[in-house]
């Protein structure tokens, strides 16, 4: 029975990992709490089958908690990320080889100009014309229509809020390679909506 007081909410994330591994069990569950939202939409942006999803989340966290004593102090955020996106990795390679996360991306391009966000006039006009939620749906489902690469880019710099030499530490790939794959990716968001707004909006192709 664990009869030590509550972890503090507002420590460090090297600090609740310590607590935990001290026998805190309470520390991870404010780890949980933490990096749930962003790690768990991360996984729904990527995983193609939602079947999966929930069952991928909780993997990742059993693989955090068994490799927890192994962990180097520093950055948990990014060794979490490096655990889920291995157990996604892992998934994806199982039931479609050819949606590796690791594989090069249609369009990778090093150093290339970054470009944050769709920020295109037209783009952003097609936006506009749209209420909250069908804002919402067009934008999953041009997440979605990323190859898995360039999804996994986006999807890490929009639910992970990462920077993106976080996003390179995680991947393992050159901060040049990121930079291009989230140029792609912007690039082809901007196609997606684009095309939407020329046929009127959604549903009506």
């Amino acid at each position: 029975m664990n009869d030590r007081p509550p972890a503090d909410e507002g420590a460090s994330d090297d600090a609740l990992v310590q607590a935990f591994i001290a026998g805190n069990s309470s520390a991870m569950e404010v780890l949980y709490r933490r990096h749930r939202r962003q790690i768990f939409g991360w996984i729904a942006r990527v995983l193609p089958d939602r079947g999966d999803v929930e069952d991928a989340y909780q993997e990742a966290w059993l693989r955090v908690i068994r490799g927890v004593g192994g962990y180097k102090p520093g950055n948990f955020k990014a060794w979490l990320w490096s655990v889920a996106r291995n157990c996604v990795t892992d998934r994806l390679r199982r039931r479609s080889p050819e949606l590796v996360l690791d594989a090069p991306a249609d369009g990778d391009e090093d150093g290339e100009p970054m470009v944050d966000g769709i920020g295109d006039d037209s783009a952003e006009s097609a936006l506009e014309k749209m209420d909250a939620a069908e804002r919402r749906s067009i934008l999953r489902e041009a997440v979605a229509s990323l190859s898995a690469p360039l999804r996994d880019v986006v999807a890490m710099r929009i639910n992970g809020e990462m920077e993106f030499h976080e996003i390179a530490g995680v991947t393992g790939l050159p901060l040049g390679t990121v930079l291009g794959r989230m140029h792609q990716a912007v690039k082809k968001l901007r196609e997606f909506v684009n095309g939407k707004e020329r046929h009127g909006g959604k549903g009506r192709h």
